[in-house]
């Protein structure tokens, strides 16, 4: 009796089963055939939303939510820190993504050279991330992290993975979005410290340091009391290690003097020399230096500035004597000519090079330098006349002349 039954009711099943997967449509779809409406994905042509797998998703189709810029930022900040000029993505991520009524929910994974490399594994909770976030090295299957959420935020033990040593570099307990140990990021070559950020009941609180070049240099360094800066901070350039600023705070408030390093006028280079920039009162600037005074002083253009006041004032005279000798010296060559006269007379009275010893084995003083110039200055005038000019290259020629001893 059981046996007719079975052989009576199998047909009917069978349809039954056919109708409903019918309905139902299959389970796995491909992301070409998908659509996404007000952030939920369907089925191409379909009125309600999609359940179940769906591949080739590309990765920034689901990556671009809030939460993941949260949970990236942690490996990506940290091995920044613990292995300058790494690679931290590559392009052309493809992902398996599993979704009830069109939401993400289950594991997701996303992979590269067409499936041969893990990029990340994640799990969402009804399109909120949550659990385990895993991130692989590009092209290497190499763990690079592993990030714990709870629905968006970083809560639970986290670690960073070195990419040539493979150790660890980070390992840190978040709560709730907030640090709840001492954080601490190591170099991947060197494995010394490169980063400490003091925790304590919850809160940051002692002293925050960054080191730099594999942890030999210190680069930042200041004081906390939770979560407040509080004490001296200090920053040192990263190329030379020279102090870049100084500066103190009161819960949370600038208060005294704020020392900065000058720089180089010509290469805008750090140079070991401070001064006071600002001076601070409760967190009011009660003073600010001109910026002017973060540069050293460019010593070439003072003394050129102080040779040009020295030859306005040689043309000022030889002008003046002229005009009581009544000779008329006011053209625009002439003019021109007696500053090229007065510079050159200037540069070789206050040159700091020695003058060449004349033949006659005593030593040539500016003074009887510029006098052995003038001579011939006044020679040339007396055969030429006043009009004719004189080149910066003949009085050059001149003094080589006079300081090897030659007679004019």
């Amino acid at each position: 009796m059981k046996q007719i039954l079975k052989a009576l009711l199998a047909p009917s099943m069978a349809v039954a089963a056919a109708v409903l997967l019918a309905a139902c449509g299959p389970t796995t779809m491909e992301f070409r055939n998908a659509e996404i409406v007000q952030g939920k994905f369907y089925r191409q042509g379909a009125d309600k939303p999609f359940s179940g797998k769906i591949d080739n998703v590309p990765s920034h189709t689901i990556l671009i939510r809030k939460e993941f810029e949260v949970v990236s930022a942690l490996p990506t900040n940290v091995l920044d820190k613990a292995a300058p000029g790494i690679q931290h993505n590559v392009m052309g991520q493809v992902c398996e993504v599993r979704v009830d009524k069109g939401v993400l929910d289950g594991t997701t994974t996303c992979t590269t050279g067409a499936g041969k490399f893990q990029a990340y594994e994640m799990t969402f909770d009804q399109g909120v991330l949550t659990g385990e976030f895993k991130f692989y090295f590009p092209g290497t299957n190499k763990p690079k992290a592993v990030v714990r959420t709870d629905h968006g935020v970083l809560d639970g033990r986290s670690v960073v993975y070195g990419p040539e040593s493979g150790r660890e570099v980070l390992n840190v307990t978040f709560k709730q979005g907030k640090l709840a140990q001492t954080e601490e990021i190591f170099d991947d070559q060197s494995g010394k410290l490169v980063r400490r950020i003091p925790v304590e009941d919850g809160a940051i609180t002692g002293e925050i340091v960054e080191y730099v070049k594999h942890g030999s240099q210190l680069y930042y360094r200041s004081h906390v009391q939770m979560g407040v800066k509080h004490g001296l901070e200090e920053q040192y350039v990263h190329e030379s290690g020279v102090l870049e600023y100084r500066q103190n705070w009161v819960m949370g408030q600038l208060d005294g003097d704020v020392l900065r390093s000058k720089r180089d006028p010509k290469t805008e280079r750090t140079v070991n020399e401070q001064y006071v920039a600002q001076r601070y009162a409760n967190g009011k600037v009660i003073y600010a230096a001109d910026p002017s005074d973060g540069y050293l002083p460019d010593l070439e253009r003072i003394a050129e500035d102080a040779r040009q006041e020295k030859v306005r004032a040689c043309v000022k005279e030889r002008r003046d004597k002229l005009a009581q000798e009544g000779r008329d010296f006011l053209n625009d060559t002439a003019i021109d000519q007696l500053s090229a006269e007065c510079y050159h007379a200037v540069v070789a009275a206050t040159s700091s090079t020695p003058a060449a010893a004349p033949s006659s084995g005593m030593a040539l003083t500016p003074a009887k330098l510029q006098g052995c110039v003038d001579a011939r200055i006044v020679a040339f005038r007396i055969q030429h006349g006043n009009d004719e000019v004189i080149t910066a290259d003949q009085l050059s020629e001149w003094e080589s002349e006079c300081r090897e001893g030659k007679r004019s």
